[in-house]
């Protein structure tokens, strides 16, 4: 019996050992280190109950709205809970998330996820891998996992499976796994995960945005995952009768070859409508937001450092006036984490203006080395 049992304690310490194992190399080495992971692991960093609004959804949240400009203009904490080219496939359970770990006054759910008119890019495993490698294993992960249009649910659950031969990718993982490292040694991320690029697109296509108010009425119709999946995330909104979730479109620079995404995105309009939601369509908004389409993007899709401040003040503004969004109290870490992120901010723009006036065009995305650059700007100022 002595025997039978000292086996079945080695077996389960071996088993134990093993798992371990796996979980600590696919959390620091066999991985996709990138400015997705380092995105999403700080938001699990964020004090509990601490952000007034929380962003969900792709690039658009990311390259557009700035944090610490948004705490420095408006007094507000928030954090871009977005991952590169998102699908809708992830966006409820980035909500379920944001609810597990935080209160916030206001969600505001950016839909560009709903909105790729392509099945395959809704379900392509890279812009599903960007979220679900980098959250909790738990039932909210495990729920995620179970939908049909996600496949190979085993690289999910262990995406050790999938980054087996990442070593090529070696140099670039250690970077990010150093800037996700120090983030959770300090307790936050400075910059909240914004990215831009430092360059300023003049389009030599001829821009629409001027006639889109009279076209609202010309619609296409999503594709059947998209569809579905922006359905159960409405459903899961009014089931649970969230009052503090607004739907949004944030502003693009609209050409022909892009405009059958605009008439998607009126029939995603009238779906957020339909379950009783607000959505906010800043692309019919353009004139109201200040935006210059000469001077304030990188490309026809994103707003470059210029737009995003420009965007980022008017955004708040909008927010603070239209919804109950009252910054809460915080405690002196609090304060000294939020006038850090709005010093990095101003160090991030003035760097970021630099380099484009000086035609270095580059992507700019928090990580360890960015952040020692911008050092030196606070240093100086």
């Amino acid at each position: 019996m002595k025997t039978k049992v000292l086996r079945i304690v080695k077996i389960l310490s071996l088993i134990l050992a093993i798992a371990l194992t796996v979980n600590v190399l696919q959390e620091f080495v066999l991985c996709h280190a990138d400015h997705n992971r380092q995105r999403i692991k700080g938001f699990f960093e964020e004090d509990k109950d601490s952000l007034d609004v929380v962003f969900i959804g792709a690039s658009e949240v990311y390259s557009d709205f700035a944090p610490g400009c948004a705490y420095k203009e408006g007094g507000i904490t928030s954090y871009l809970f977005a991952t590169q080219s998102n699908s809708i496939l992830n966006y409820k359970s980035q909500l379920k998330n944001v609810l597990k770990t935080q209160s916030p006054d206001l969600i505001v759910i950016e839909l560009n996820g709903a909105l790729y008119g392509d099945e395959e890019e809704a379900v392509k495993e890279a812009n599903l891998h960007n979220y679900s490698d980098n959250i909790p294993i738990d039932d909210i992960k495990l729920e995620w996992m179970s939908q049909d249009a996600v496949q190979s649910k085993e690289e999910y659950l262990f995406p050790i499976i999938k980054y087996h031969g990442v070593w090529t990718d070696f140099p670039d993982n250690m970077k990010y796994q150093k800037t996700i490292f120090q983030d959770r040694m300090r307790g936050y991320n400075y910059l909240k995960g914004i990215l831009n690029e430092t360059s300023v697109f003049r389009s030599t296509q001829r821009s629409m945005n001027d006639m889109l108010k009279k076209s609202v009425n010309s619609k296409k119709p999503l594709t059947a995952v998209e569809e579905k999946g922006l359905r159960d995330l409405l459903s899961y909104c009014k089931d649970n009768n969230l009052k503090n979730v607004v739907f949004t479109r944030f502003p693009h620079i609209v050409v022909m070859r892009t405009f059958s995404r605009f008439e998607r995105n009126n029939t995603v309009s009238d779906i957020v409508k339909e379950y009783g939601y607000d959505y906010l369509n800043f692309e019919l908004e353009f004139d109201k937001t200040g935006l210059d389409e000469s001077t304030d993007f990188y490309n026809l899709d994103h707003l470059n450092i210029y737009g995003q401040k420009k965007f980022t003040k008017y955004l708040t503004d909008y927010l603070k006036k239209n919804y109950p969004l009252n910054p809460r109290e915080l405690n002196d870490s609090q304060k000294s984490e939020w006038k850090s992120c709005a010093d990095y901010y101003d160090a991030y723009y003035s760097y970021s203006d630099e380099l484009i006036k000086k035609g270095d065009n580059r992507e700019l995305s928090e990580d360890c080395e960015l952040i020692e650059t911008l050092n030196g700007y606070i240093t100086k100022h």
